[in-house]
Protein backbone atom coordinates (compact mmCIF):
# COMPACT_ATOMS: atom_id res chain seq x y z
CA UNK A 1 0.00 0.00 0.00
CA UNK A 2 0.95 3.38 -0.51
CA UNK A 3 0.66 4.46 3.09
CA UNK A 4 -0.23 3.13 5.86
CA UNK A 5 -3.85 1.76 6.37
CA UNK A 6 -5.23 1.32 9.88
CA UNK A 7 -6.18 -2.80 10.62
CA UNK A 8 -9.87 -1.78 11.06
CA UNK A 9 -10.10 -0.85 7.99
CA UNK A 10 -8.78 -3.27 6.16
CA UNK A 11 -10.90 -5.56 8.04
CA UNK A 12 -13.92 -3.78 7.80
CA UNK A 13 -13.03 -4.15 3.64
CA UNK A 14 -12.30 -8.03 4.04
CA UNK A 15 -15.72 -8.65 6.24
CA UNK A 16 -17.66 -6.82 3.61
CA UNK A 17 -16.07 -8.73 0.47
CA UNK A 18 -16.77 -12.12 2.52
CA UNK A 19 -20.31 -11.01 3.46
CA UNK A 20 -21.10 -10.54 -0.41
CA UNK A 21 -19.79 -13.71 -1.62
CA UNK A 22 -21.46 -15.19 1.34
CA UNK A 23 -24.69 -13.47 0.44
CA UNK A 24 -24.06 -14.49 -3.83
CA UNK A 25 -24.10 -18.32 -2.14
CA UNK A 26 -26.81 -18.16 0.14
CA UNK A 27 -29.06 -16.88 -2.48
CA UNK A 28 -28.33 -19.29 -5.34
CA UNK A 29 -28.50 -22.02 -2.75
CA UNK A 30 -32.26 -20.95 -1.62
CA UNK A 31 -33.18 -21.36 -5.25
CA UNK A 32 -31.07 -24.43 -7.02
CA UNK A 33 -29.82 -26.25 -4.36
CA UNK A 34 -26.94 -27.11 -2.15
CA UNK A 35 -25.26 -28.44 -5.79
CA UNK A 36 -25.62 -25.39 -7.51
CA UNK A 37 -24.32 -23.42 -4.07
CA UNK A 38 -20.83 -25.49 -4.08
CA UNK A 39 -20.31 -24.74 -7.48
CA UNK A 40 -21.00 -20.94 -6.66
CA UNK A 41 -18.92 -21.33 -3.80
CA UNK A 42 -16.04 -22.94 -5.57
CA UNK A 43 -15.97 -20.36 -8.16
CA UNK A 44 -16.26 -17.04 -5.88
CA UNK A 45 -13.78 -18.36 -3.14
CA UNK A 46 -10.88 -19.91 -5.76
CA UNK A 47 -11.60 -16.36 -8.24
CA UNK A 48 -10.89 -14.50 -4.51
CA UNK A 49 -7.71 -17.02 -4.21
CA UNK A 50 -6.01 -16.67 -7.27
CA UNK A 51 -6.51 -12.93 -7.42
CA UNK A 52 -5.15 -12.32 -3.93
CA UNK A 53 -2.34 -15.08 -5.06
CA UNK A 54 -1.16 -12.73 -7.87
CA UNK A 55 -2.02 -9.66 -5.97
CA UNK A 56 1.11 -11.57 -3.01
CA UNK A 57 3.02 -12.30 -5.78
CA UNK A 58 3.34 -8.31 -7.27
CA UNK A 59 1.74 -8.92 -10.48
CA UNK A 60 -0.61 -6.30 -10.44
CA UNK A 61 2.18 -3.67 -8.73
CA UNK A 62 3.90 -3.14 -12.21
CA UNK A 63 2.10 -0.42 -13.52
CA UNK A 64 4.52 0.09 -16.90
CA UNK A 65 2.42 -2.30 -18.79
CA UNK A 66 -0.07 -1.64 -21.80
CA UNK A 67 -2.43 -3.12 -21.43
CA UNK A 68 -2.36 -2.67 -17.61
CA UNK A 69 -2.31 -5.75 -15.54
CA UNK A 70 -5.49 -4.99 -13.92
CA UNK A 71 -7.16 -6.60 -16.75
CA UNK A 72 -6.51 -9.75 -15.63
CA UNK A 73 -8.51 -9.43 -12.80
CA UNK A 74 -11.58 -7.39 -14.72
CA UNK A 75 -11.63 -9.43 -17.64
CA UNK A 76 -12.90 -12.92 -16.34
CA UNK A 77 -15.52 -11.60 -14.27
CA UNK A 78 -17.00 -9.50 -17.15
CA UNK A 79 -16.77 -12.42 -19.63
CA UNK A 80 -18.97 -14.30 -16.63
CA UNK A 81 -21.18 -11.17 -16.74
CA UNK A 82 -21.66 -11.67 -20.43
CA UNK A 83 -22.40 -15.02 -19.92
CA UNK A 84 -24.81 -15.12 -17.04
CA UNK A 85 -27.03 -12.51 -19.38
CA UNK A 86 -26.99 -14.74 -22.06
CA UNK A 87 -27.67 -18.10 -20.45
CA UNK A 88 -31.21 -19.42 -20.43
CA UNK A 89 -30.92 -21.66 -17.31
CA UNK A 90 -30.19 -17.70 -15.60
CA UNK A 91 -33.03 -16.11 -17.44
CA UNK A 92 -35.31 -19.21 -15.85
CA UNK A 93 -33.95 -18.43 -12.54
CA UNK A 94 -34.70 -14.83 -13.03
CA UNK A 95 -38.61 -15.37 -13.86
CA UNK A 96 -38.55 -17.27 -10.45
CA UNK A 97 -36.83 -14.33 -7.79
CA UNK A 98 -38.47 -11.52 -6.88
CA UNK A 99 -37.16 -7.98 -8.67
CA UNK A 100 -35.78 -6.81 -5.32
CA UNK A 101 -33.43 -9.49 -4.26
CA UNK A 102 -31.57 -8.01 -6.89
CA UNK A 103 -31.47 -4.32 -6.17
CA UNK A 104 -31.33 -4.51 -2.51
CA UNK A 105 -27.73 -5.88 -2.63
CA UNK A 106 -26.48 -2.80 -4.06
CA UNK A 107 -26.23 -1.12 -0.74
CA UNK A 108 -23.59 -2.28 -0.04
CA UNK A 109 -21.68 0.23 -1.93
CA UNK A 110 -22.66 2.67 0.84
CA UNK A 111 -20.15 0.51 3.17
CA UNK A 112 -17.50 0.57 0.20
CA UNK A 113 -17.87 4.15 -0.32
CA UNK A 114 -17.52 4.90 3.34
CA UNK A 115 -14.08 2.72 3.49
CA UNK A 116 -12.59 3.98 0.35
CA UNK A 117 -13.69 7.75 2.07
CA UNK A 118 -11.12 6.72 5.36
CA UNK A 119 -7.99 5.49 2.89
CA UNK A 120 -8.33 8.81 1.90
CA UNK A 121 -8.16 10.05 5.41
CA UNK A 122 -5.47 7.77 5.69
CA UNK A 123 -3.46 9.00 2.73
CA UNK A 124 -3.66 5.48 1.27
CA UNK A 125 -6.01 7.12 -1.92
CA UNK A 126 -6.69 9.87 -3.55
CA UNK A 127 -9.78 12.47 -3.18
CA UNK A 128 -10.94 11.49 -6.43
CA UNK A 129 -11.73 8.09 -5.41
CA UNK A 130 -14.22 9.29 -2.92
CA UNK A 131 -17.83 11.55 -2.06
CA UNK A 132 -15.40 14.39 -1.92
CA UNK A 133 -13.93 14.54 -5.66
CA UNK A 134 -15.62 12.25 -8.54
CA UNK A 135 -17.19 9.43 -6.88
CA UNK A 136 -20.99 9.87 -6.40
CA UNK A 137 -21.75 5.98 -6.26
CA UNK A 138 -23.05 6.35 -2.76
CA UNK A 139 -25.73 7.50 -4.45
CA UNK A 140 -26.67 4.25 -5.85
CA UNK A 141 -26.37 2.12 -2.56
CA UNK A 142 -28.45 5.18 -0.74
CA UNK A 143 -31.16 4.87 -3.10
CA UNK A 144 -31.21 1.21 -3.38
CA UNK A 145 -33.71 0.47 -0.95
CA UNK A 146 -35.77 2.56 -1.81
CA UNK A 147 -35.84 1.28 -5.81
CA UNK A 148 -36.50 -2.37 -4.43
CA UNK A 149 -39.41 -1.11 -2.75
CA UNK A 150 -40.61 0.43 -5.70
CA UNK A 151 -40.07 -2.99 -7.66
CA UNK A 152 -41.94 -4.80 -4.90
CA UNK A 153 -44.83 -2.20 -5.99
CA UNK A 154 -44.87 -3.58 -9.23
CA UNK A 155 -43.30 -0.18 -10.55
CA UNK A 156 -40.28 -1.16 -12.48
CA UNK A 157 -39.75 1.31 -15.03
CA UNK A 158 -37.32 3.23 -12.92
CA UNK A 159 -35.69 0.21 -11.60
CA UNK A 160 -34.65 0.15 -15.66
CA UNK A 161 -33.39 3.62 -15.35
CA UNK A 162 -31.79 3.31 -12.02
CA UNK A 163 -29.59 0.38 -13.43
CA UNK A 164 -28.13 1.91 -15.90
CA UNK A 165 -27.36 4.78 -14.12
CA UNK A 166 -25.35 2.45 -11.62
CA UNK A 167 -23.68 1.02 -14.45
CA UNK A 168 -22.55 4.42 -15.59
CA UNK A 169 -21.87 6.04 -12.31
CA UNK A 170 -19.41 2.77 -11.63
CA UNK A 171 -17.69 2.83 -14.76
CA UNK A 172 -17.47 6.59 -14.00
CA UNK A 173 -15.36 5.37 -10.95
CA UNK A 174 -13.21 2.97 -12.63
CA UNK A 175 -12.58 4.98 -15.60
CA UNK A 176 -11.25 7.72 -13.16
CA UNK A 177 -8.94 4.95 -11.13
CA UNK A 178 -7.69 3.63 -14.26
CA UNK A 179 -6.77 7.29 -15.24
CA UNK A 180 -5.24 8.32 -11.45
CA UNK A 181 -2.39 5.25 -12.32
CA UNK A 182 0.86 5.60 -12.83
CA UNK A 183 0.51 3.57 -15.83
CA UNK A 184 -1.90 6.68 -17.68
CA UNK A 185 -2.03 9.33 -15.11
CA UNK A 186 -3.94 11.66 -17.03
CA UNK A 187 -5.37 12.72 -13.25
CA UNK A 188 -2.09 13.85 -11.51
CA UNK A 189 -3.04 12.97 -8.54
CA UNK A 190 -1.67 12.27 -4.60
CA UNK A 191 -0.94 9.79 -3.71
CA UNK A 192 -1.37 7.76 -7.64
CA UNK A 193 -4.45 4.93 -7.30
CA UNK A 194 -2.28 2.06 -7.05
CA UNK A 195 -3.95 0.12 -3.50
CA UNK A 196 -5.96 -1.78 -5.99
CA UNK A 197 -2.69 -3.62 -6.74
CA UNK A 198 -2.15 -5.21 -3.09
CA UNK A 199 -4.20 -7.86 -0.97
CA UNK A 200 -6.95 -7.90 -0.17
CA UNK A 201 -7.72 -4.22 -1.65
CA UNK A 202 -7.55 -6.24 -5.33
CA UNK A 203 -11.02 -8.01 -5.12
CA UNK A 204 -12.46 -4.59 -4.82
CA UNK A 205 -11.83 -4.40 -8.85
CA UNK A 206 -12.15 -8.49 -8.74
CA UNK A 207 -14.53 -9.10 -7.31
CA UNK A 208 -17.04 -5.86 -5.75
CA UNK A 209 -16.92 -3.89 -9.26
CA UNK A 210 -17.98 -6.89 -11.06
CA UNK A 211 -20.77 -8.24 -8.52
CA UNK A 212 -22.01 -4.47 -8.64
CA UNK A 213 -22.42 -4.88 -12.68
CA UNK A 214 -23.54 -8.29 -12.43
CA UNK A 215 -26.26 -7.09 -10.51
CA UNK A 216 -27.49 -4.54 -12.56
CA UNK A 217 -26.70 -6.06 -15.26
CA UNK A 218 -29.34 -9.20 -14.53
CA UNK A 219 -32.10 -6.94 -12.71
CA UNK A 220 -32.14 -5.36 -16.51
CA UNK A 221 -32.66 -8.08 -17.80
CA UNK A 222 -35.47 -9.31 -15.42
CA UNK A 223 -36.96 -6.62 -15.82
CA UNK A 224 -37.74 -5.99 -19.22
CA UNK A 225 -38.49 -10.20 -19.41
CA UNK A 226 -41.22 -9.03 -17.44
Amino acid sequence: MPAPVPEWLTFAFIVLVLAMATLVMVAVALRRGGGAAAITALAVDGWLVVTAVLAAAGLFTDFSRIPPRMVVALAPPLLVIIWLCRSAAVGRLLDEIPAAWLVYPQAFRILMELILWQLYVAGAIPAIMTFEGRNVDILVGLTAPLIAWRCLAGRARAAVWWNVAGILILLNVVVHAQLSTPTFRVFITQPPVTFIAYVPWIWLPAFLVPLAWALHALSIRQLLRR
